[in-house]
């Protein structure tokens, strides 16, 4: 469920069947998954800080890298919330909406400042989201290193009310905008989103054979994310170049993605059915080997 002013989306993605995701893939070609944490990997809860990968999760994520493919997660959370929630996996990560790049787990590698960040700025517009939510009792403050999220989930009647002190906040701020989750509006700079961030992490993945890209999440947030595997976006800077990849809409809300299922688990039953095609794949690779030899 997301809050009221979500954007208008008229596409009715296909239902994915997630036990036989395998079916849609082919063994001619390579591929590498974007995932979302927040709502695909971790169930949501009323507390972002509740929230966790499930143990089981992790390991088949770190199988299906043990087969050679390339995984990154792009997520709202920060960079070191999300690694701490990712622990022990070692991978790219797109944090804070790509506004934090990891490419690897190497700090000298990082890329965190991706567009400009007024931090001063921000610790303004931060506090001043604090004082305003004083009256209420049932607003979350999330304070991240370059946004400030503010949490209606406790009580989503007060959408409203969240949205109005975040737009009032933001009248003298011309740089920053809002973005829209679930319960959810957060305050980021201007010219940040997943879809960007997504072809950062898949320009610095490519090898001489071309990666499908497979995204999977969950929120508005991730609606840019998308259009960017699909190839429908324009943050494409080379139209030679297009992206055909697949986006998977984790919930039955309209979307631009072109394929859904329905929670978690079903996220989780897929990645198992991708984990069967990576292990038929590595067999087809290395019976061929044997057969040129």
């Amino acid at each position: 469920m997301t809050s009221g002013r979500s954007p208008s989306i008229n596409r009715e993605p296909i239902y994915i069947s997630p036990e036989k995701f395998a079916d849609h893939l082919f063994h001619q070609q390579e591929y590498c998954l974007f995932l979302d944490i927040d709502g695909t990997l971790a169930d949501f809860t009323l507390n972002p800080k509740n929230s966790f990968i499930p143990n089981p999760t992790l390991t088949l994520l770190q199988k299906i890298q043990n087969h050679g493919v390339k995984i990154a997660a792009v997520t709202g959370r920060s960079l070191a919330e999300a690694k701490q929630m990712l622990f022990p996996l070692t991978l790219p990560i797109a944090a804070t909406h790509g506004l934090e790049i990891a490419f690897d787990d190497s700090s000298d590698h990082n890329e965190t400042n991706v567009v400009s960040v007024n931090i001063m700025e921000l610790a303004v517009i931060r506090k001043s989201i604090i004082q305003s939510c004083i009256p209420f009792d049932d607003f979350i403050v999330e304070n991240k290193p370059y946004s400030v999220a503010l949490h209606f989930r406790k009580n989503p009647a007060l959408a409203d009310a969240a949205y109005t002190i975040i737009v009032e906040n933001l009248k003298s701020h011309a740089n920053w905008t809002l973005k829209s989750g679930k319960y959810v509006w957060e305050v980021v700079p201007k010219g940040v989103n997943k879809g960007s961030a997504i072809l950062a992490l898949l320009k610095k993945m490519q090898s001489p054979t071309s990666f499908c890209p497979i995204f999977i999440g969950d929120d508005i947030t991730d609606e840019a994310g998308f259009m960017a595997v699909q190839g429908d976006s324009k943050l494409l800077e080379d139209d030679s170049q297009l992206i055909k990849g697949m986006g998977i809409k984790v919930g039955c809300e309209p979307t631009h993605a072109n394929y859904f299922v329905h929670d978690t688990h079903e996220v989780t039953v897929l990645l198992n059915s991708f984990l069967s095609f990576c292990q038929q794949h590595n067999a087809l690779v290395k019976k061929t080997v044997r057969h040129v030899i």
